[in-house]
């Protein structure tokens, strides 16, 4: 099956991984990290954001939807940083 080369579909599938990778992060006791406990969550759930842009742009020559993963996922970083204390 051939998978078509969309920006829009990249930005929908960066954001279901960051999703389904912060739902299972959220049950995490992460107080025991202190300062970092309240961004811990939110960056590591960007992870397979960027392993997802490399795939499709080095491996499935994907280059429209891993501009949309990684649009989601720069967009995302900076919205952290930004906005969760």
């Amino acid at each position: 099956m051939k998978i078509k080369d969309n920006f829009w579909l990249g930005l929908l599938v960066g954001a279901a991984s960051f999703g389904l990778t912060f739902l299972l992060l959220y049950f995490i006791n992460w107080e025991s990290l202190g300062i970092f406990a309240q961004r811990a969550p939110f960056l590591l759930a960007f992870i397979p954001g960027v392993v997802l842009f490399r795939m499709m742009l080095v491996k499935w020559k994907l280059d429209k939807m891993g501009r949309g993963v990684l649009a989601v996922t720069i967009v995302g970083m900076l919205l952290v940083f930004f906005l969760v204390k």
